[in-house]
């Protein structure tokens, strides 16, 4: 073997086996990271579903824009969840529902018939429903991706889930500014309404 030949495979090897052992492994079925990745794919989906609506139906160009917006991002951030299961060679649905066991009030869900709503109810009411549903489904969001911040170990996914917490977070402010100009002063629903019994967003999954 000619020497410097010899020495090059050598180095690619030790770099190779060195970058073998630094980078994170894929995580597993599951895990945290997994679980999140299906989860907030499934979260987006239903603002997808109400923003397009909207867009569709919205009079005030404020609110039609604060739904392009939504929509864009959101569903573009599926896509990138959906890229990371197939990366991680992880099927895109697991063997369980979405969020199945966890408190569909506390991630901020609207209902079946909320989101239908959006669709007939006459376009300023349903403008107004919009702020307030999404407003409540960003809250759901944010308390998600805090709650994977605790357990996920991929770089990528702590990182997304960042900024999930600030943009989302940004965006309720812009929707209360919405319904401010609207006479509405946004409440936080009554603790009663949710479901204590269920398990906390992320709470009790294997980590990897």
């Amino acid at each position: 073997m000619i020497p410097a030949l010899g020495a090059g495979l050598v180095g690619a090897a030790v770099v190779g086996g060195t970058l073998a052992f630094t980078w994170p492994r894929a995580p597993a079925e599951g895990s945290a990271d997994v679980t999140f990745a299906r989860d907030m794919s499934a979260h987006h989906a239903q603002a997808v579903e109400m923003s397009v609506t909207v867009v569709k139906r919205a009079a005030d160009p404020a609110v039609k824009l604060l739904a392009q917006d939504i929509l864009l991002t959101q569903q573009a951030q599926i896509g990138q969840m959906s890229g990371w299961l197939m990366a991680w060679g992880r099927p895109l649905a697991g063997s369980e529902a979405p969020m199945a066991g966890m408190d569909r009030g506390s991630m901020g869900l609207a209902t079946p018939q909320q989101v239908q709503e959006l669709a007939y109810l006459p376009v300023r009411v349903a403008e107004t429903q919009y702020l307030k549903v999404m407003r409540r489904h960003h809250q759901g969001g944010v308390t998600m991706a805090q709650s994977a911040l605790k357990h996920v170990n991929r770089p990528e996914v702590r990182a997304f889930a960042e900024r999930v917490v600030t943009a989302q977070t940004s965006e309720i402010g812009a929707i209360d500014a919405l319904l401010a100009k609207r006479g509405i002063r946004p409440q936080t629903p009554p603790e009663a309404t949710k479901d204590e019994t269920a398990p906390a967003p992320m709470d009790g999954m294997t980590h990897e």
